[in-house]
C-alpha cells in the first residue's frame, strides 16, 4: 500500500470538496493530526490545509479581522464561516470516511464542555507528541496562496483570490 499522498485535481469542482484548515504548522502534535486526518478523509472531501502565520493566513485575518498568526487554535473554513477550536473539530470529523465519521457526534455536546477538552489538549499538545514530526509546507494539500476556485470551493469572497 503506497503512503504517497493523493495527486490534488484543483480543477475538479463539487460541492464535498470544499474547505481549509488553518493551523500551528510548528506544532509537531497539530502536524501529525493533520497527517492523521488526511489519511482518513473521504475521497470527495478534499480539504486545503495552511499554516497560522502564513500569508494564506494573513490574507484571510485581514478580511475577517483575525489575528491568526497569534491564534493558537484550529481554523476551519467551509461554507465562508471560520469555525475554530472544537467547532472546527466536529466539522472535519464529518469529512473523515467509515466509523470515525462518527466523531462528527461531538457537535452534540455543549460547546463549553468541547471547548474546555479542545483547550486541555491544547495546552498540553507540545508534551503530547515527539519532536520530529514532518513538516507539511511540501505536502499536495498545502496552499500558499488563495485561488479563485479554493475560495469559491470554501465560500470566500472571489475578491480575497490572489490570482484569478
Amino acid at each position: 500500500m503506497s503512503s504517497a499522498p493523493p495527486i490534488i485535481d484543483e480543477s475538479a469542482g463539487g460541492e464535498g470538496g470544499n474547505g481549509l484548515l488553518l493551523f500551528d504548522a510548528d506544532c509537531p502534535f497539530c502536524r501529525r493530526s493533520v497527517r492523521w486526518l488526511l489519511a482518513r478523509e473521504r475521497p470527495d472531501s478534499r480539504l486545503r490545509i495552511a499554516g497560522l502565520e502564513g500569508s494564506v493566513s494573513h490574507r484571510l485575518g485581514e478580511h475577517f479581522g483575525i489575528d491568526f498568526a497569534h491564534s493558537d487554535s484550529i481554523w476551519c473554513f467551509a461554507d465562508g464561516e471560520p469555525r475554530r477550536n472544537s467547532d472546527a473539530v466536529w466539522r472535519l470529523a464529518a469529512r473523515l470516511r467509515g466509523g470515525w465519521q462518527r466523531l462528527e457526534w461531538l457537535r452534540w455536546i455543549p460547546r463549553p464542555l468541547r471547548d474546555g477538552g479542545y483547550r486541555l489538549v491544547g495546552n498540553h499538545r507540545h508534551r503530547l507528541s515527539s519532536l520530529g514530526a514532518a513538516r507539511l509546507e511540501d505536502h499536495p494539500r498545502w496552499v500558499n496562496h488563495l485561488s479563485a476556485g479554493l475560495c469559491h470551493r470554501c465560500g470566500l469572497p472571489g475578491e480575497l483570490a490572489d490570482e484569478p
